[in-house]
């Protein structure tokens, strides 16, 4: 008995909720395209356009809601292909100043760091030896002249041969000669500065003793700087002397640098396939040293190109793709950009300058989509 009054307890419920259903599709409008579907499925009646008309639900394709969305216009800049690459600075003119003679260190002046001019005394060796035979020249140097003098007056009397003339020419030359020799000595035996320059470390004092060629101290030409630079051979073509580099160090930290290629290395380096190159930077103020790591951009060609927002740019598979808006619906632009600099993406094929895309939203968009198109909010 339980069951027989169980099953119309069901039905009921059923008929409840399916009344309820069809009260609420009424109320939003999707009944009539539910009732059409399940007629034509009951029947087993083709779909009429009257039918599938009904059957689409409110909003939908014909009917539905514009996306909103920002644009702006594409802007032509102006851009300029660069090679990045890392560089080392290197001093002009760099020495290591050294004794040209042996002997001992009896004065400095070189002050280590200082700033000297070209002939500067930077260290005297000692001299006596060489005194002596500079005095000793010019005796010598005396009585040949006085014998030469005296040979002239007898032969323009004839009270002498000319022979003796010409010995005694010989012998003044000679005289001269040495005189010159021991001067040289004498100057050689002070150190002097051959550039204009900042001097290192010096690596001796008072009392060494120093042969031929031993160092006493580093002199580098600070006011211009050659920028050492190894570029990948790829950019060969693209490379020439005159070409701007700009600079930038981290040892100087908001300053940018310009610096020109001098003198590229005709011969590649065959371990790392680079191709060495050199640029020279004026240094007047000292604000870089030699040895500094820097940052180098090569430029190139300057070029004129269209822009967008980073944000307009939308990457489908290997496409970059920009959505513009034509009579109300977007449209689908596959592009090719480049550089990318200050939030802006250049675009080298695609587009024109001065059409709209869409800057915001288009992540939303497909191909014909309708779009409610507002002005960026952002300065652009």
């Amino acid at each position: 008995m339980r069951k027989r009054h169980l099953f119309p307890g069901l039905i009921l419920g059923l008929i409840i909720m399916l009344a309820a259903a069809a009260a609420a599709l009424q109320a939003t409008g999707q009944w009539p395209g539910l009732y059409a579907r399940l007629h034509a499925i009951l029947s087993g009646a083709p779909a009429t356009p009257a039918v599938q008309q009904a059957a689409k639900p409110q909003g939908a394709s014909g009917g539905r809601a514009p996306v909103p969305v920002e644009v702006s216009a594409a802007k032509t800049e102006s851009f300029t292909d660069s090679i990045a690459v890392i560089g080392s600075l290197v001093a002009q003119e760099s020495v290591t100043v050294a004794a040209d003679t042996p002997g001992r260190i009896v004065a400095v002046a070189a002050v280590d760091g200082a700033a000297v001019k070209a002939g500067d005394a930077l260290f005297r060796l000692d001299g006596a030896l060489v005194d002596a035979e500079v005095k000793e020249a010019e005796a010598r140097l005396a009585l040949a002249e006085t014998n030469f003098r005296r040979n002239q007056t007898l032969a323009r009397s004839r009270n002498v041969a000319q022979s003796n003339v010409d010995q005694a020419a010989a012998e003044l030359d000679l005289a001269r000669t040495a005189m010159d020799l021991a001067k040289e000595r004498q100057n050689r035996l002070v150190v002097r500065a051959p550039f204009d320059g900042h001097l290192g470390f010096r690596q001796v004092s008072v009392g060494a003793y120093v042969t031929a060629g031993m160092a006493l101290v580093a002199l580098n030409k600070m006011t211009t700087l050659k920028v050492s630079l190894s570029v990948p051979e790829r950019y060969f073509t693209a490379l020439s002397v005159g070409q701007k580099v700009s600079l930038t160090a981290d040892a100087v930290p908001g300053r940018s640098f310009d610096a020109t290629v001098a003198a590229i290395n005709p011969v590649i380096d065959v371990n790392g396939r680079a191709l060495q190159m050199q640029a020279t930077l004026e240094n007047a103020a000292l604000a870089l040293r030699p040895g500094m790591l820097v940052r180098a951009t090569i430029l190139g060609q300057s070029r004129s190109s269209v822009t967008v927002t980073e944000a307009a740019i939308i990457p489908q598979g290997r496409d970059s793709v920009i959505f513009t808006v034509v009579d109300g619906k977007a449209k689908r632009l596959v592009v090719t950009t480049g550089q990318r600099r200050d939030g802006r993406v250049e675009v080298r094929s695609g587009l024109e300058a001065g059409t709209r895309v869409v800057s915001a939203g288009a992540a939303r968009l497909s191909d014909g989509s309708p779009v409610k198109a507002s002005p960026a909010t952002a300065t652009e």
